[in-house]
Order: C-alpha cells, then structure tokens, then sequence
C-alpha cells in the first residue's frame, strides 16, 4: 500500500496540516521542518498527489522557460544551463514542474498563446518579444524577463552589469600594456550587445586610444565563429595583441585561431571572455573572463516569479547582478 500524508506526519513528527503547508505553501513552513518533512516523505516514497493539489489551488504547477533559438538547447548552452538548473532547483522545492521552450513554441499559428492555460508564470531568457508578454499578462500570467532589459511598464528584469564588466575586461588588458586591442562581439539580444559594445569603446576612449573598425567583428556567439573572426585578425599585417570576447565560447574559438597559427597565449595574443562559464575552466591556458553569478540569477529569477505567482506585489522593475574580472592565464 502506497504511503500517505499521515504517514509522513507520523514519522517526520509534524501535523498532517503542517506536512501538507510543506508542499503546498513551502514559504510558509520554516527551513527546518521542510527539510525533515521532505526526508520523511523520501523514506517512504511519498509523492502528493499533484493533480489534487492544482485543484484545490486552481494552478497548473507549471511554469515556462523560454529562451530564444539563437541559444537553444538550454541544457547544452554553458551560460544558461546553470541558470536553468538553478530554475528548476527551486522549481522542485516547490513541487512546480519547469516547461523549456524555445520562443518559437509560445505562439500557435493563429497567433493564439500554446501555453496559455498550462502555466502559472513564465521566465523569458534573452531575447523576447513584448507582444507576448503583453499577452500573457493580460491573462494574468507573471512574467519574469532575465538577462535582458525592456522598457515596460510593471514587468521584472533580472540583468547583470554587462557594461561594467565590459570596462573591467579592457582595463584590465590596457594595464597589461597592450594598446592594440580587438572585439570580437557575439549577436545577442540587443541590451546585452549595446552595453558590452559600449564598454569596449568608452574604454579605449578613456585610456586614450584610437578604436581600430578593422579589429572589431561583429559574429555569431559560437566556437566556430570566433574561430574564423579571429583567424581573420591574424592575418592582418599590424595584428592586435589582444582581443574582448564577449562570450567564453568565442573567446574558446579565439583560442583555437591562436594555437593553430602557431602563436602563443598570452605572448603573442592574450584573450579575456565573458560569463565565466565552464568553457573557461576547460580550455588551456585557462580563460580570464568576466564572472556573471548565473546560479544567482535563475534562483532570483523563480523566486521573484513564485512571489508573483503567489500574488505578491512587483516592488522593483529591475535587479543588476554585479560582475567580476577573474584572471587566468590567458591574458
């Protein structure tokens, strides 16, 4: 015979009432008794009912993740896939199930909302487009828009100091006393290009120095792209001898130009990424790059939302994760 709630209550010492507030409305139950409730009911393979409990609190327990295809899957993608973990991290605190969808999957061909009525709340990452947002509030469906900026009225942005951190990355190869400097600037949503663009030049304004059009590509963010653009700064006659990426993965491609010109790195060409993904801690010499705390942002990110969800009221429209220079070898 299956176990039940008041055999979880029974060996985890709680009320039924206070084991089933655990599931229901964690939030409301303290660290502690949650953490003994849950190995309780893990001891006895317990799972609540999940389709009664939506009904008694007339939701889906669903919420969506949807990123754009440009960096889809979201599993395999090293920036957002710790964010996702961290997403569904406190998904499952909650007993909330996490949908990963693409923004192609949000629309039916009429126009019409797929998810309309399968979700409590959405996380849009990256790129998106205000008509559906506009739409899935209108159904009183909380949004959440991370890594991204738009400007709406009532609507939560989690973004990162991408600017600052752009600054940090040039300051840093400026001290190291290189004066020719390239950037290599993947497409992403126009917020994050525009800020990480901007801080490349307002830098080498800064720092008196002449910004060179021919050093800075504009490119796909993948290995393969930044593996071509910066094999094209090389062939240049006054190469540059250090190269902004704005994302780990290009700079990782950089890297591989680098190696196969028989140059070497930081010596010949030093190199500086963004996110501090897992590409940076893989590639060798390690990658110094701009640190964005990616699990911080996805456990904001579903904790906002879930306050949203649960009715609460939206006390600030935007949140900006602080940046990090770390330094490795490769600069």
């Amino acid at each position: 015979m299956p176990s039940t709630i008041i055999d979880v209550a029974r060996k985890c010492g709680y009320s039924k009432a206070t084991v089933s507030r655990a599931y229901t409305e964690p939030d409301r139950v303290s660290e502690r008794a949650r953490n003994k409730i849950y190995a309780a009911a893990k001891s006895l393979n317990y799972t609540p009912n999940a389709i009664a409990r939506a009904m008694v609190r007339q939701r889906t327990e669903n919420i969506a993740f949807i990123i754009h295809e440009k960096q889809s899957p979201a599993v395999l993608n090293p920036f957002y896939s710790p964010i996702l973990e961290a997403v569904m991290r406190e998904s499952t605190r909650r007993s909330y199930s996490v949908f990963v969808v693409t923004n192609q999957d949000v629309q039916l061909p009429n126009g019409d909302l797929y998810i309309k009525k399968q979700m409590d709340g959405v996380i849009f990452v990256g790129e998106a487009n205000p008509a559906v947002i506009v739409k899935l509030r209108e159904l009183n469906i909380p949004v959440v828009l991370l890594n991204n900026l738009l400007d709406m009225e009532n609507l939560l942005c989690i973004t990162t100091s991408h600017y600052e951190g752009a600054v940090s990355a040039v300051n840093h190869l400026c001290a190291r006393g290189h004066r020719r400097i390239g950037l290599l600037a993947g497409r992403f949503s126009p917020q994050v290009n525009e800020a990480r663009y901007n801080g490349y030049f307002d830098t080498l304004a800064q720092q008196g120095l002449e910004a060179d059009p021919r050093y800075v590509l504009d490119i796909e963010p993948s290995l393969e792209a930044g593996e071509q653009a910066m094999a094209r700064l090389l062939t240049l006659e006054k190469r540059p001898t250090a190269v902004f990426c704005t994302n780990d993965t290009v700079a990782a491609g950089a890297m591989k130009a680098v190696i196969r010109a028989g140059l070497r790195i930081p010596e010949d060409v030093a190199i500086v990424g963004f996110d501090d993904s897992s590409v940076s801690r893989i590639v060798e010499p390690e990658l110094t790059t701009v640190r964005i705390d990616m699990d911080q942002m996805g456990r904001l990110a579903a904790e906002k939302l879930f306050s949203l969800i649960d009715g609460a009221s939206l006390e600030e429209t935007k949140i900006v994760i602080p940046t990090e220079l770390i330094v490795r070898k490769s600069s």
